[in-house]
């Protein structure tokens, strides 16, 4: 480690780098090596020295790349809980500010700075989530081991990774996520001007355009088998078409126009890049799975129509039956107004009988008196007579 991180112009040597990555094939995954070596790693990252600096990085960029497949969750899981605790100078380890703090800065070295920020940037994102060629994407994750020596248990093994759909297991949607960060990252790890370059820029500049080579070749792989599988129960199309898109339109984009980019200041320093990427995805693949986003919006309307038609069928059975009911109510307010009808009807004629009945009696009671007038006109006629003065014979 001493060596390899040594404060000169001298770049690291890779029997250094071999001998330190070389230990994660030589100890079982059972051991956790990492606390050990990301803690020399730190110390090393906030010396003085920016040399000493950007060399501790490219450490850890080889172990994320080049350890053991079994030791990288060790790592990934160690540096996300040490970016939680605090080192003796009570920062936070892996901490970027802290990291550019450390290292004086004089106008020969400002450039490097500037690049040893952003290269620290995606170092850091990296080894936190992906490890190896991305085995993350290209690769299906390894069961586990059952201890020898066990006894047989009754109950079944647990479902294979293999009977699941690729989208939960190699492309899945944090992966794209973590994806799209880190192309961005890597972008940001070109030179931008002649004071940013020397050996040890161009360096980790390499390793960079080696990630990004890698990574378009474990997504054309995983999409390769993703797309022929299409029609396994449980696949998210519409994930797989995201990756498609992000894969023709960002992925291939960008990583052959870095490449195009690069290869000169690279060349420069005799550091060589493949002519081309390992694994493509066939175009005829490519539009395939672009188109099944299109698939699912169009069975996504057929339901949104279904459900509109359902509901205004709904809609024309209630206003049916708030019609019917209507109806109902005024037939029901007509009876009602014919009952009342008849009801005044029968009062009417009972108050008739009442008023005759009344009539009537008044009449018979009228016969018992004499009204004066007609008393006085029949004395006039000579009609009026008395029984006391009355002789039949004078008559």
């Amino acid at each position: 480690m001493l060596k390899a991180t040594k404060p000169d112009d001298t770049p690291v040597k890779s029997k250094h780098v071999e001998r330190l990555v070389g230990v994660t094939y030589q100890i079982s995954a059972r051991y956790d090596i990492y606390d050990a070596v990301l803690r020399k790693l730190w110390s090393k990252m906030t010396e003085k020295d920016w040399r000493t600096t950007i060399k501790a990085l490219y450490v850890l960029h080889r172990f994320s790349v080049d350890g053991a497949p079994d030791h990288q969750p060790a790592l990934k899981a160690r540096l996300r809980e040490l970016r939680r605790l605090r080192d003796k100078r009570k920062e936070k380890f892996f901490n970027s500010k802290a990291l550019l703090t450390g290292s004086t800065s004089t106008e020969e070295s400002a450039g490097y700075r500037a690049f040893l920020g952003r290269y620290a940037h995606y170092v850091l994102l990296r080894a936190q989530c992906f490890g190896g060629m991305f085995t993350e994407i290209a690769q299906d994750p390894p069961q586990p081991k059952s201890k020898s020596g066990s006894k047989k248990s009754s109950s079944p093994p647990p479902p294979s990774s293999n009977n699941k759909p690729i989208t939960q297991t190699r492309l899945k949607a944090e992966h794209l996520q973590a994806s799209k960060l880190l192309l961005k990252a890597a972008l940001d790890c070109k030179l931008r001007d002649k004071s940013e370059e020397c050996e040890h820029t161009a360096i980790a500049l390499e390793r960079v355009v080696a990630d990004l080579m890698a990574l378009s070749s474990a997504v054309a792989l995983s999409l390769t088998e993703a797309i022929k599988s299409s029609n396994k129960p449980g696949m998210d199309k519409v994930l797989i078409s995201k990756w498609c898109e992000f894969y023709s339109q960002e992925l291939m984009k960008q990583t052959r126009m870095t490449m195009k980019t690069c290869t000169p200041t690279l060349d420069r320093w005799s550091l060589f890049l493949p002519s081309r990427i390992e694994k493509k995805l066939d175009p005829d693949l490519l539009e395939i799975g672009l188109k099944f986003a299109d698939e699912e919006d169009d069975d996504e309307e057929v339901v949104e129509d279904d459900k509109d038609e359902d509901g205004e069928e709904e809609k024309e059975e209630d206003e049916k039956e708030d019609t019917d009911k209507a109806e109902d109510d005024e037939e029901e307010d007509k009876e009602d107004e014919n009952v009342d009808d008849g009801y005044e009807d029968e009062k009417s004629y009972d108050d008739e009988e009442e008023d005759q009945d009344e009539y009537e009696k008044e009449e018979e009671d009228g016969d018992d008196y004499d009204d004066p007038e007609e008393e006085q006109e029949e004395e006039e006629d000579g009609y009026e007579y008395d029984d006391e003065y009355y002789d039949e014979d004078e008559y």
